[in-house]
């Protein structure tokens, strides 16, 4: 009998029984160790084809145990090769000035310390001009994280508390700034205004001259002054100030309008 193919010869057999086994034609050969051989290395494969560039997290991650454990050595390494896949990351930057001020290195310190510390201030101006109060006061306060007695994002996180009606906060901010750095004449005009506007006119008179002191060129201060005699009933006082302002900036429209109200009301 010539068999055309398997099928009709399986068919033809009625009892599950008188069917042989083929299975070496239905079932292919395999070998149990060299089949977990060959998945072994397609494994290896799939994991180098799909892998991706390290993360600088993991350096950080790294570098932080290390320093975790003392060994600086160690996790400087680590920072520097993360900050070579992220130049502009703060905190980073600061780790690193950090770890030079342990080691007594102040040069290097200071360095990445104000490097960090640009970043997270311009990062608040930036905010700024978008709009973004919420980000803005956010920066600023991670320069603050990163150098604690930074004058100018003092000043900047006094300006949003006043924005927001926060005038004790504002005040506090204006006060640490001067006492951050004592030569910076805007600190005491801006404390000078809300010692003024709290009429408290002894601090507010001493804010003022302060700022004049430190810069005679200091138009609000000036105005500052005029302002805090008008208070004091004292207008003549009032327009020399304001003359001055108009030494300063000839078209000063407050210091004109001030004028010229007191003309008005002699």
């Amino acid at each position: 009998m010539t068999v055309r193919n398997w099928s009709e010869l399986l068919a033809g057999m009625s009892s599950p029984r008188q069917r042989p086994v083929f299975t070496c034609f239905t079932r292919p050969f395999t070998h149990a160790p060299m089949r977990r051989t060959r998945l072994f290395f397609a494994a290896l494969l799939c994991c180098a084809c799909s892998s991706e560039p390290e993360s600088p997290k993991d350096p950080i991650a790294k570098g932080d145990f290390l320093l975790a454990r003392g060994d600086t050595s160690g996790a400087q390494a680590a920072y520097r090769l993360a900050l070579g896949q992220d130049s502009l990351n703060a905190d980073l930057l600061a780790r690193m000035g950090r770890i030079y001020a342990s080691q007594g290195k102040a040069e290097p310190a200071d360095v990445y310390l104000r490097r960090a510390a640009d970043l997270t201030f311009r990062r608040g101006l930036t905010a700024l001009q978008t709009g973004d109060r919420q980000a803005a006061r956010a920066a600023f306060a991670h320069t603050l994280a990163i150098i604690p007695a930074h004058p100018l994002a003092l000043l900047q996180l006094g300006d949003l508390s006043l924005l927001s009606d926060e005038d004790a906060k504002a005040l506090e901010y204006f006060e640490q700034a001067i006492e951050a750095n004592p030569d910076y004449a805007e600190g005491y005009t801006k404390a000078g205004k809300l010692y003024l506007r709290q009429r408290r006119f002894a601090e507010a008179e001493r804010a003022f001259e302060t700022s004049i002191e430190l810069n005679i060129n200091s138009a609000d201060a000036y105005l500052g002054l005029g302002e805090l005699f008008q208070l004091q009933q004292n207008p003549s006082a009032a327009a020399e100030q304001y003359r001055k302002v108009l030494l300063i900036d000839p078209r000063s429209p407050l210091a004109l309008a001030a004028l010229t109200r007191l003309s008005s009301h002699p």
